[in-house]
């Protein structure tokens, strides 16, 4: 059988003193193959919603816009006055939870604990491919056959900062010392025009809002379905 794996970050790894972020997370949203059809459904049934309310077509839907829906100078006043941004937030994860009880997983990290010197000098884009090989390796042994889908604008999985070769190198590791055969595929992707990156956006937002803000009010719509919370340093 085969898995679909979506991941998605929300913070921003980098350890520069202007980052305005003092944590980050990667989120994994796992489904089966004959599960897939339920998380299009739900995000265009969703979404079109918004597009009937005039949600202008070239804003891509996202969780951290509807949050920040006043602020954003992009999205027309009267949509505004129509749509309740959280709300819809919420219902969307229920819709999602509801629809095929996919899996989650997650790390989280608070950079400010971490001390080492030489890992936060590191290459740009290092720190992301440690913590999401840790988070992924386990996802992809357990599944065995497994594709994994990244949003191709990430700049987190940039092509040079070696992700594919990296999460590769793990796997085939892993592999070769416990005698298994493990198939894995990686694609990076438009969350424009993937709707599993465009759910696994919901979750990682509400992770890291919980993470960074203290505020749980939509991380807990699916707290039940998380396997893996991992928190480094994280309260």
């Amino acid at each position: 059988m085969k898995y679909f794996i979506y991941c998605d970050e929300s913070g921003e790894t980098s350890f520069s003193k202007d980052s305005k972020h003092q944590h980050f997370s990667i989120c994994a949203l796992t489904v089966e193959e004959s599960q897939r059809n339920k998380i299009k459904n739900t995000i265009r049934r969703k979404h079109a919603k918004l597009y009937r309310k005039g949600w202008p077509k070239d804003i891509e839907i996202k969780a951290s816009l509807l949050h920040g829906l006043n602020f954003n100078k992009k999205i027309p006043p009267k949509l505004k006055k129509s749509i309740n941004g959280d709300q819809f937030i919420k219902e969307t994860l229920k819709s999602l939870k509801n629809s095929y009880s996919p899996r989650i997983d997650f790390f989280a990290v608070n950079k400010d604990e971490i001390v080492d010197e030489e890992f936060k000098n590191a290459s740009y884009g290092i720190a992301y491919n440690y913590f999401a090989g840790k988070l992924l390796l386990p996802l992809i042994v357990k599944c065995r056959d497994s594709y994994i889908t990244l949003d191709e604008r990430s700049k987190e999985t940039h092509s040079q900062m070696h992700f594919n070769g990296y999460i590769e190198t793990q796997v085939r590791g892993y592999a070769i010392e416990n005698n298994l055969n493990i198939r894995l595929e990686i694609e990076h992707a438009n969350s424009r025009n993937n709707y599993g990156l465009q759910a696994v956006d919901y979750f990682s937002w509400s992770i890291y809002r919980k993470i960074e803000h203290n505020d749980e009010r939509f991380f807990n719509v699916f707290k039940n379905l998380i396997k893996t919370k991992e928190r480094w340093y994280c309260k």
